[in-house]
């Protein structure tokens, strides 16, 4: 019997989207997830290809509808066979109109509990990452989004999970042990210093040893309050730097395969400002990245 997290799966039917489809496949067969697959075409270049070569328009729309169907039979087809798996309860989903609002959308009408979707597609994670469909899908509604960037040969195992004391780690938290219950955690608080210029060598080491142990204790009550057990304690890590940077650096050291953190959602300026940390690490993160918004669902 399935339980209640439906996952979404958002595929431009790139070869990118593959590895958010086998993921996304894996996560809901460990845990009896129903899948759906949704590929979204967008409605404008289609006039040029109408007005250029005299085609009917319901003819063409209906045409790439049968075809972008086909292509997400197709994708989780050869996902199950990756994984070597029964494929779980799933369904394909095709629709016209803008990529990121059609996909966020059906995420909430049928309470998804996540959405998967490639890193990669037509641009380079940067440019990709500058506005288009993926970027518009983390920022909207609350939906955690697992950004899929490597070829899921396992269950994920090392996690890194970005904490600043706020509802929206705390909700990345508590996604990240929904979703990898047998990992290794390792959590980061990232913290800038503006004292030292001020203090002699000697006096700024003792304040920066007193600051992080109390730190420390907060990171290790907070991870106690979300959810973690005293026998499965993860690595504390108390770092001094930009939190994006220091995040990225921790995964990359402990050799995560997911880095998990919040994101408030919200768009202009006070995006820009509550939201720096998350763009970093999602333009930054070699591995997968799972973004949780404060106030959604989280698996």
């Amino acid at each position: 019997m399935a339980e209640s997290c439906p996952i979404l799966i958002a595929s431009d039917l790139s070869d990118a989207s593959e590895v958010a489809v086998t993921r996304a496949m894996q996560l809901a067969a460990r845990r009896g997830c129903p899948l759906t697959a949704l590929h979204v075409i967008q409605e404008e270049p289609l006039w040029w290809v109408i007005k250029s070569r005299d085609l009917d328009p319901d003819d063409l729309r209906a045409e790439l509808l049968r075809e972008a169907l086909a292509g997400l039979q197709s994708q989780l087809k050869d996902a199950a066979e990756e994984l070597a798996i029964e494929p779980p309860e799933s369904d394909v989903q095709a629709r016209l109109g803008k990529p990121a609002a059609v996909t966020s959308e059906m995420a909430m009408s049928m309470e998804a509990s996540l959405i998967v979707v490639g890193a990669h597609g037509r641009h380079a994670v940067r440019d990709w990452f500058i506005g288009t469909t993926a970027e518009k899908v983390v920022r909207a509604g609350n939906v955690p989004v697992l950004v899929a960037r490597v070829e899921p040969t396992h269950s994920y195992q090392k996690v890194v999970v970005a904490v600043d004391f706020s509802e929206s780690s705390r909700a990345a938290l508590t996604a990240a042990l929904a979703w990898a219950p047998r990992a290794q955690f390792t959590l980061v608080h990232a913290y800038e210093t503006w004292f030292e210029t001020y203090l002699d060598v000697g006096t700024y080491e003792r304040l920066r040893e007193e600051e992080e142990e109390t730190l420390r204790d907060r990171l290790r009550e907070f991870a106690h309050e979300v959810g973690v057990s005293s026998d499965h304690e993860p690595d504390y890590r108390i770092i001094a730097g930009h939190p994006g940077t220091a995040v990225v650096d921790a995964a990359v050291n402990a050799h995560a395969d997911l880095t998990v953190c919040g994101t408030q959602g919200e768009t202009g300026l006070r995006h820009l400002l509550l939201g720096s940390v998350a763009q970093h690490i999602l333009r930054e993160s070699k591995g997968d990245v799972l973004t949780v918004r404060a106030g959604g669902t989280t698996g």
